[in-house]
């Protein structure tokens, strides 16, 4: 049976707002995203102009992962977020070695004195680092027409190899399950508009709280995580369309753990919905331990989801948040959500169920006095 948030709606609501403020406190702040966009236009601009080594390949760069998703996680341990890219280049895969390819890309890169100096090459990457704020992951990419719309091959340092992919049509498959909206990303200009609080859809949120929990679960061993794009088409595939943020995640654990349960002690597949050639995104489950501590994972995911739904009150609430997402992040928003609690109350608009004690932002026959929170 799929387990349901057992919550009433006004509690439901509470919550949903503080999850929501938790969110926003994990992803990039407006002006990080409008430093991010200039930086990466910058970049395109550099890589793009005429006379370079990489124009006779009309190089087009654009975003992909979760900045475009808007589902953004700043880093445990660290301040920078990680942001990702592709410089997709017109030629054909067979036609240049992968290394040719990252090595060109990387020799444009160093003709720019401050690019130079932020540069570090990864096995699929070229990163720019730019301290406190995020670095850039340029990938260098072949155009791959001939499987399609959006289809791409990127090289492998370590391989010496090819990795198909379709960032484009990935992005355009997570957009129609977050909400019926036609999205179709032609050419990489400007970054899409950053989506305000009213406008984001639960599926996003829940993709940003189960990264942001992912990380604080695998914190001491990083290299078993389950990778961000495992995450966002698990999700995805397992949402059905639940308005509520805590709703939203209820239900993707209760099915994804059904999932789990049906393959009998096999590992589910994660096929990338969008590339036109057949991905298995789960590689790194090819180690038995690493998916073991995903279902280990999951279950425990569900059993704290479990246990908030029968939580009330501010401090029973951040014992089970900060948990799940740390104690800065929780306590941040807790704290503001107060705050607007305590707003409403100097208005008089607030009041509370006479039964329930739930808190309600318009005025009912029962007046609530002016408090305090966490001793403040």
């Amino acid at each position: 049976m799929i387990a349901r948030f057992t919550a009433d709606s006004a509690f439901r609501n509470q919550l949903d707002r503080i999850l929501e403020i938790i969110c926003r406190k994990l992803q990039l702040s407006p002006t990080q995203y409008a430093l991010a966009e200039n930086h990466y236009l910058a970049v395109g601009k550099w890589l793009e102009q005429e006379g370079s080594i990489l124009a006779p390949y009309k190089p087009k760069i654009y975003p992909q992962g979760s900045l475009p998703m808007g589902t953004t996680n700043k880093p445990l341990q660290r301040e920078e977020y990680d942001l990702d890219f592709i410089v997709e280049l017109e030629i054909a895969w067979w036609e240049i070695h992968p290394r040719e390819l990252l090595s060109k890309v990387e020799y444009r890169i160093q003709e720019h004195k401050d690019y130079a100096s932020r540069m570090q090459c990864k096995n699929r990457c070229i990163c720019l680092v730019y301290a406190h704020d995020f670095h850039l992951d340029i990938v260098p990419a072949c155009s791959y027409p001939e499987q399609g719309y959006g289809q791409i091959c990127i090289p492998d340092r370590e391989t010496k190899g090819w990795r198909d992919s379709n960032p484009r049509q990935y992005l355009e498959w997570f957009n129609c399950k977050a909400k019926p909206l036609e999205y179709r990303i032609e050419c990489a200009e400007p970054l899409p508009q950053q989506e305000s609080l009213e406008e984001k859809p639960a599926l996003k949120y829940a993709v940003q709280l189960f990264k942001r929990y992912r990380d604080v679960a695998f914190r001491a061993m990083p290299n078993l995580a389950p990778v961000s794009i495992v995450l966002s088409t698990l999700c995805a595939t397992h949402y059905q369309g639940e308005a509520s943020v805590a709703e939203t995640i209820a239900g993707i654990l209760g099915r994804l753990s059904a999932s789990i349960a049906q393959h009998q002690g096999r590992r589910i597949p994660v096929w990338n919905p969008a590339n036109n050639v057949s991905e298995d995104l789960g590689e790194r489950w090819e180690n038995p331990y690493a998916y073991q501590k995903f279902v280990a994972w999951i279950e425990e995911f569900r059993n704290l989801w479990q246990e908030l739904s029968t939580t009330r009150g501010y401090p029973e609430i951040s014992h089970v948040l900060e948990r799940l997402f740390d104690e800065q992040p929780t306590k941040d928003a807790i704290r503001e959500d107060a705050a607007q609690i305590s707003q409403r109350r100097s208005a008089d608009t607030l009041g509370i169920f006479p039964k329930s004690g739930i808190l309600i932002g318009q005025t009912t026959p029962i007046k609530v006095p002016q408090n305090t929170f966490y001793g403040q």
